[in-house]
């Protein structure tokens, strides 16, 4: 009788440990707080940051860059204005792709807020970047 208690103790200690075990399992997922928490995350790394900032150049007319200096002049209503905005040692990315998004004669800087600068030029200036960033000074 002292065995047959011991063994039916023992399967019953072991059946709760079982089921604590799945339930510990299920139970985040059933109420999605695992899964809250990792889609909070990436909502939180997607958003922008609160300091992001963009800033569009409309008709611009030329654009250079030379020894680290983007060059551009665009038309205003005042007439021509020139600018003038140091690159090097900056966290700057310079890219330059179609215009699909932005209007042709346009130059966009896109602040992250995370202390980098991109900078988007349209294919519609010849510009090589390349050969400007790597020419000797």
């Amino acid at each position: 009788m002292k065995d047959l208690l011991t063994t039916a103790s023992s399967i019953i200690i072991i059946l709760f440990c079982v089921s604590l075990l799945f339930l510990g399992e299920t139970r985040p997922s059933e109420s999605g707080g695992s899964e809250l928490l990792t889609n909070d995350n990436a909502e939180f790394q997607a958003a922008k940051h609160p300091h992001a900032s963009t800033i569009l150049f409309s008709r611009v007319q030329s654009v250079k860059l030379k020894k680290g200096v983007l060059m551009f002049v665009s038309l205003d209503e005042d007439g021509l204005k020139e600018h003038f905005f140091l690159i090097r040692d900056k966290n700057v990315v310079l890219i330059k792709k179609n215009a699909g998004d932005m209007p042709p004669n346009s130059i966009k800087f896109d602040d992250d807020g995370y202390n980098t600068l991109l900078v988007t030029i349209p294919n519609t200036f010849d510009i090589d970047l390349l050969d400007a960033m790597t020419a000797t000074f």
